[in-house]
């Protein structure tokens, strides 16, 4: 099969976090074609694991689906070096702090829209520092749980964040938490 081929792009909305282009294409069975395409900056995720091997999870309320469901932090890179925006981001939402950073891999958000990738991180050891200050974010609470309840969560449906549960798994592959 041959590749996709771009014939002309345009910026069609644009913020401080996003732009949506359009794009004229040829597909790759040849047909023509128009692809809307979210550009926006890398985000991270962070798998926080204490030394007993518990996760913490936050308790999340979100506009767009207009329900509260628990899912691991994570945030924007804001284009600056990845490991650096989540050791900032795990300490704004949650107050948790780590010297013991490793790098579990990277996931393709959401391939149909946007081209945005997830680079996944898991912080050891963790330690609290402070409480959340991110109120805005509508984080309304965090919890540790052993790695076995958070399978259940995914299991039965509390955990349905899609990065959340990638991030979990990569995270409990890379620990040797899954077998």
């Amino acid at each position: 099969m041959s590749n996709w081929k771009t014939i002309s792009s345009k910026i069609v909305y644009k913020n401080s976090r996003f732009n949506i282009r359009e794009d004229k294409i040829i597909r790759p069975d040849g047909q023509d074609g128009i692809f809307y395409v979210m550009d926006r900056a890398s985000v991270v995720i962070m798998v926080p694991i204490t030394k007993d091997n518990e996760i913490y999870l936050i308790r999340i309320n979100r506009y767009t689906t207009k329900k509260t469901h628990w899912e691991l932090p994570a945030g924007s890179s804001d284009n600056q070096d990845e490991l650096k925006a989540a050791k900032r981001e795990l300490e704004e939402e949650t107050g948790l702090t780590s010297s013991d950073w490793v790098k579990s891999g990277e996931l393709e958000v959401a391939p149909g829209m946007t081209g945005q990738i997830a680079h996944v991180f898991v912080a050891k050891n963790v330690e609290l520092t402070k409480d959340n200050e991110q109120i805005e974010e509508n984080i309304d609470k965090m919890q540790k749980f052993t790695f076995k309840k958070v399978l259940e969560m995914i299991e039965s449906d509390e955990i349905v964040n899609g990065p959340s549960i990638s991030s979990i798994m990569l995270a409990g592959l890379k620990l040797k938490l899954i077998k």
